[in-house]
């Protein structure tokens, strides 16, 4: 009788054992694609009175080009690297400066919010990059 109940245990934590590591993986995230800044938080009190308007392309196997307008003008444009390890996205440009932060990613559908240590959290939405700007930008 003993016996049998080690034996219902037994195969009662070899069923949990199974089904927990055959569960279902987080799938890795996937950032690559162009986007466009939708929002824009960050701790300061003021941000002045500038338009903040930001393209970014992340390119499969690391590289990155980025648009950026601030108040009116011409978009500037930077490219160099990017890694994301587990949702941390860090970067390095062209020139070899690290980016000024480190970035917790949360993505849904054709949605991404970067989050800096620093208190900024830009939100992007999915978009392709007009050619004007791309074509403008110095």
């Amino acid at each position: 009788m003993v016996m049998m109940k080690i034996k219902t245990i037994a195969s009662a934590l070899a069923v949990l054992l199974i089904s927990v590591s055959c569960g279902k993986k987080e799938k890795p995230l996937d950032i690559t694609g162009e986007w466009n800044l939708v929002a824009l938080e960050t701790r300061a009190a003021s941000i002045g009175d500038q338009t903040v308007d930001v393209y970014i392309s992340f390119v499969s196997g690391g590289g990155f080009e980025m648009y950026q307008m601030l108040g009116t003008g011409r978009y500037r444009k930077y490219s160099g690297t990017w890694t994301l390890t587990g949702k941390t996205l860090t970067g390095k440009y062209s020139d070899g400066t690290q980016w000024g932060s480190s970035y917790e990613v949360q993505k849904e559908d054709d949605m991404m919010t970067l989050s800096s240590a620093s208190g900024e959290t830009g939100t992007y939405k999915k978009s392709s990059i007009p050619a004007s700007v791309r074509s403008d930008a110095i």
